[in-house]
């Protein structure tokens, strides 16, 4: 479009995020009525239903977008194939966020969590729980090449495994599977980051892979000691443990460079 204006970018995307933030809030106030609980952003958090808010948010931002662009006149065969290829990159996520929720629901009513708290409950030390949640969420990011599928995955089965072993570990194991799975995504081959970020950038595939390769891996062992850490000794030592370990393979990697550059 020749006459396009910052607003038209903008406005829909302000439209999003307000929707589906005020969906929430509703959806989540109506739910603790219905359940008969007080009506407290806590409450409301608690029983707000995320797909549903997400879907009509997400349908009322789309709306506000083509009503904005229909409103500039634009040339009709343009915008058809700009409408296309919109709704074309969007589906792999919105596949991917159908099956999640497909998944979560079935893992509430088979009890998943539940099943997995009891077993690690009898015959492994709590404490190890976010450092174990993290190294499958990373090993579950690079097999699937997604870390949004492996949030819809393991975060309903972390929650419902700390809430029955120890609820102070909640945000922890949330933790632990956000950062698992983003790392395995990032160095995922089948990764469409990965893929799209090589194309975007004109290298070659696997060499996008294998150059960020050890940078990620060398994040990921600190954050794994971190999670150790926090399961014995809380989080505050686990922090100060993961900045130290940073600095020092900074510093390390700094001094490598700088034999190297001497030599």
């Amino acid at each position: 479009m020749k006459n396009g204006r910052v607003y038209q970018l903008f406005v829909p995307i302000l439209v999003l995020i307000v929707s589906t933030v005020s969906l929430l809030f509703y959806t989540g106030a109506q739910g603790a009525t219905g359940e008969g609980e007080a009506i407290t952003i806590l409450t409301m958090m608690e029983y707000t239903d995320i797909g549903f808010s997400l879907l009509i948010g997400s349908i009322i931002g789309f709306l506000t977008s083509v009503g904005i662009i229909l409103t500039a006149k634009p040339v009709m065969s343009d915008f058809g194939k700009a409408l296309k290829a919109g709704l074309s990159s969007m589906l792999p996520a919105i596949y991917i966020l159908i099956l999640a929720w497909t998944t979560i629901e079935m893992i509430d009513r088979l009890g998943t969590g539940q099943y997995l708290a009891g077993l690690v409950d009898q015959s492994i030390d709590p404490r190890f729980l976010p450092v174990m949640i993290f190294l499958i969420a990373c090993f579950s990011g690079l097999a699937t090449g997604t870390s949004w599928g492996t949030f819809g995955i393991l975060l309903p089965i972390a929650g419902q495994m700390a809430v029955v072993i120890d609820p102070s570990m909640l945000i922890p194991m949330f933790a632990a599977v956000l950062a698992g799975s983003i790392f395995g995504d990032h160095i995922s081959p089948i990764s469409d980051t990965t893929i799209l970020s090589a194309a975007g950038s004109g290298a070659h595939h696997m060499d996008h892979v294998i150059t960020q390769l050890p940078y990620a891996i060398l994040t990921a062992f600190i954050a794994a000691i971190a999670f150790l850490v926090l399961g014995f000794f809380g989080m505050a030592v686990a922090w100060l443990s993961a900045i130290i370990l940073l600095a020092f393979v900074v510093f390390v990697l700094q001094m490598l460079n700088k034999k190297q550059t001497s030599s």
